[in-house]
């Protein structure tokens, strides 16, 4: 991964260097390079904060990456770039019974939905409550330390690995990681159990276990007891012969790359999406609802920061580490990827 001084390089090289309507379109520009400024300095103030209230300046930081890519985006339309409104609310912001269970709720209109349009993203289900708790491990990063009482479909690593022919059929072969032990504890009495758990990844319809064996299961044990590994195999559109490499690159266009060209994941959908959700509208509602926190209910927030007597503490602090590099990096790539649609 770049490093956060050559990712702020990047960043500040498309002040001039931006293509697509940023560019084209004064009005569009002015906004472009104003929200990047912003953004910049909110990030430096995070950086310089404590838990106590960065949640706050990360998320305006990334409130004004938003308006950085709606406004290169060629996705939006007239006025439509022009972010108004967050687009998500909140509800059940007593922690009381733990941060796992404050939710937060997506719009139908607004900031949110509109940056997702952006991006060409399915946007979040509309009045849909999402816990903390559920959002979390859709975080890759927030994975090295979960936070207590969440309950949601993990993103999972996808590694792919090369063909498998059989008979007049070809295979995808990749790894998954990691995949919930108890997964794997329910699979060894229920045969439909890591069928319920993979339906919900749209990236891996059509998987099978194996291509010989439908019903056997592949486990690779990873060794740190809470998460494992599975193999499993899916449907290639290639006909032989093919190159080497085919198989591998059919299969990374099934996945959502996230942080790099090679960072590829399957993502969950969430609530009646249709595909996996974008790992950006994952992170913007997290920090969000801990923003909201922050603001509005700083006793109940100062309790779940303190590291002495809170469970939950240590996901937090570790979560706002991690966001002060992948928020600006993940706002580069969105920003590149809409300004040469």
């Amino acid at each position: 991964m770049p490093s956060k001084r050559e990712i702020w390089r990047e960043l500040r090289g498309l002040r001039t260097g931006v293509a697509g309507p940023a560019r084209a379109t004064a009005e569009r520009r002015a906004v472009f390079v104003a929200a990047l400024e912003q953004a910049q300095q909110f990030t430096e103030a995070a950086e310089s904060a404590g838990p106590a209230t960065r949640p706050v300046q990360i998320f305006y930081a990334l409130s004004q990456f938003g308006r950085a890519i709606a406004a290169a985006s060629g996705l939006l339309g007239q006025d439509e770039w022009r972010l108004k409104g967050h687009g998500i609310g909140t509800r059940n912001l007593d922690a009381s019974q733990g941060l796992a269970l404050v939710e937060v709720v997506p719009a139908a209109r607004g900031s949110f939905s509109a940056v997702a349009r952006a991006i060409g993203a399915e946007p979040l289900e509309a009045q849909r409550p999402l816990a903390l708790g559920e959002l979390w491990p859709v975080v890759p990063e927030a994975q090295t330390v979960p936070l207590r009482g969440e309950s949601g479909m993990p993103a999972m690593h996808f590694s792919p690995g090369g063909l498998v022919h059989r008979g007049d059929e070809l295979w995808c072969r990749l790894s998954l990681y990691p995949v919930p032990r108890e997964v794997r504890v329910k699979a060894e009495s229920d045969r439909k159990a890591v069928d319920a758990f993979l339906a919900s990844y749209p990236s891996l319809k059509g998987w099978s276990h194996t291509p010989d064996v439908p019903d056997s299961v592949l486990w690779h044990d990873r060794g740190n007891g809470s998460a494992e590994e599975l193999e499993v195999f899916l449907p290639s559109s290639l006909t032989l012969p093919v190159d080497a490499d085919a198989g591998r690159i059919e299969a990374l266009k099934r996945s959502t790359l996230y942080r790099g060209p090679s960072d590829a994941y399957a993502f969950p959908a969430l609530g009646s999406m249709t595909g996996p959700v974008h790992p950006l509208l994952a992170w913007w509602a997290i920090l969000f609802g801990l923003s909201i926190l922050a603001r509005y209910e700083p006793a109940s927030w100062a309790e779940i920061i303190d590291i002495d007597t809170s469970p939950a503490a240590n996901a937090v602090e570790h979560l706002l580490d991690q966001a002060i590099v992948v928020v600006p990096h993940m706002a580069l790539i969105a920003i590149k990827e809409v300004a040469g649609r």
